[in-house]
């Protein structure tokens, strides 16, 4: 089998970029309104329905980027950094089933461990918009980028108040 040359990069095509921020997206829209569900505290239900919410804007808002990128090169088509995250992160599933998490786990301990889950997500997401603006070269393209980039920083500091606050009133009732 051919390796490649110690200085060849794999290209990042428009359609893998969109194919991971879609995947992103809509698999944490899927994931908030699955877990949403499962929530029986009517703060965490709609916590979790504005997400579901939020994520949904964010693939459309992404794919509203590449539309207008066309051919253009903005500075991240072949970067290693990026190549090693897309390689690292994306070659799986971000977000695991719902349903396989409550599954193993007693309702409580499910909705920590999704939540849990959703920190690691939130994470993910972020620093995947952040290196593609740190790259981008194109001013407009860059600061859409870092408004989605800070959205997700946004989720998860939301995400991370939410879980303290859940784990919080679940000792009490323990």
């Amino acid at each position: 089998m051919n390796q490649p040359s110690p200085g060849w990069v794999m290209v990042i095509s428009n359609k893998e970029l969109l194919g991971i921020s879609t995947r992103i997206e809509r698999d944490g829209r899927l994931f908030y309104a699955e877990l949403s569900k499962y929530a029986e505290d009517p703060t965490l239900k709609e916590f979790l329905q504005i997400m579901a919410k939020e994520e949904a804007l964010h693939e459309i808002q992404f794919k509203e980027i590449l539309e207008q990128k066309g051919d253009d090169v903005y500075g991240w088509e072949d970067h290693p950094g990026l190549r090693d995250l897309i390689d690292k992160e994306f070659l799986t599933d971000i977000f695991p089933s719902v349903d396989g998490i409550m599954e193993q786990a007693s309702k409580l301990k499910g909705l920590e461990k999704a939540l849990d889950f959703a920190v690691e997500a939130e994470k993910v997401a972020a620093e995947f918009y952040g290196l593609l603006a740190e790259m981008c070269n194109n001013i407009e393209v860059k600061t859409m980028l870092v408004l989605l980039e800070k959205a997700e920083h946004e989720h998860l500091q939301k995400v991370l108040s939410l879980r303290k606050e859940f784990l919080n009133k679940n000792k009490a009732v323990d």
